[in-house]
């Protein structure tokens, strides 16, 4: 009996250490055959930081991502502010949505629930103003827009203040766009051509419609795509970037779809499994 107890003990050992171990060379993709780790809003959902402050991508980015995804907001006086939620009151001191609120009301919030009260919300402008090597790292910017909520002439500002900071900064080479909204993208695309754009959509709906814009890529949730669909993604020339990855079976699992990109919530984690 106590034979059989071992055995089963060395099984359950031999496949708990296999799902810890991914074959990097067997990885395909058009990043140069290499996975770009890159923070989920910096640290991610489960970090000592608020999402999209700048401590948070700043700790991200020292752990040796390639770069980080941050949520992107404008402000009534057409300033970008790095923040997830619709409505201030959620996370912050402040009440009301982003853009009914200039940047000098904006600037005053705090994250209100301890231990995130030092914290404060954060301008793409101050994230590359006062981030060193700025340039040796991807941002891929998920815009907040909605859309419902806003005339024409608030989108045309948005893509105004957007291309302003990038080029104030000499950022646009560094940075990723993605968006859900077909019209925002084919505009931009239309303003500045030299922009990578991911359109945001599962693969079977989206597929076709970035093929033939000829944008950068497409990003999904990591649960909506197969290894499959990233072949026939690459093979029709376009990059793959996923996100959704909040374990460490959910890394390893993204690995092995050989993707060009992913956006966890695991920083340290993949970031060791990817260096090795």
């Amino acid at each position: 009996m106590k034979s059989f107890y071992f055995s089963i003990i060395i099984l359950l050992l031999f496949f708990s250490c296999g799902k810890n171990k991914v074959d990097l060379s067997q990885i395909e993709n058009l990043n140069g055959n290499k996975i770009t780790p890159m923070g989920h809003a910096g640290m991610g959902i489960a970090s000592q930081f608020p999402i999209n402050t700048f401590e948070s991508i700043q700790s991200a980015l020292a752990l040796g991502t390639g770069g980080v995804e941050v949520d992107v907001q404008m402000t009534k006086d057409s300033v970008l502010v790095l923040f997830h939620d619709k409505t201030l009151e959620e996370q912050t001191n402040l009440e009301g949505m982003i853009y009914e609120q200039n940047w000098d009301e904006i600037n005053q919030a705090i994250y209100k629930n301890p231990p995130y009260a030092e914290y404060r919300i954060l301008s793409l402008d101050q994230l590359f103003e006062n981030l060193e090597n700025k340039k040796d790292f991807i941002f891929s910017l998920d815009f907040k827009l909605y859309e419902s909520e806003h005339p024409d002439s608030y989108i045309l500002r948005h893509w105004n203040a957007l291309i302003k900071v990038l080029d104030n900064h000499d950022m646009a080479e560094n940075v990723f766009i993605e968006s859900r909204k077909e019209a925002y993208l084919e505009k931009l695309q239309e303003l500045r051509p030299d922009l990578k754009l991911f359109f945001l959509e599962e693969f079977e709906k989206g597929f076709e419609y970035t093929k033939s814009k000829g944008y950068y890529g497409m990003i999904m949730p990591t649960s909506t795509i197969t290894a499959e669909q990233v072949k026939q993604a690459h093979a029709a020339g376009l990059r793959i970037s996923i996100f959704g990855l909040l374990t460490k079976n959910e890394n390893l699992d993204g690995i092995e779809k050989s993707p060009d990109f992913m956006q966890t919530d695991k920083v340290k984690y993949l970031v060791n499994v990817l260096k090795k």
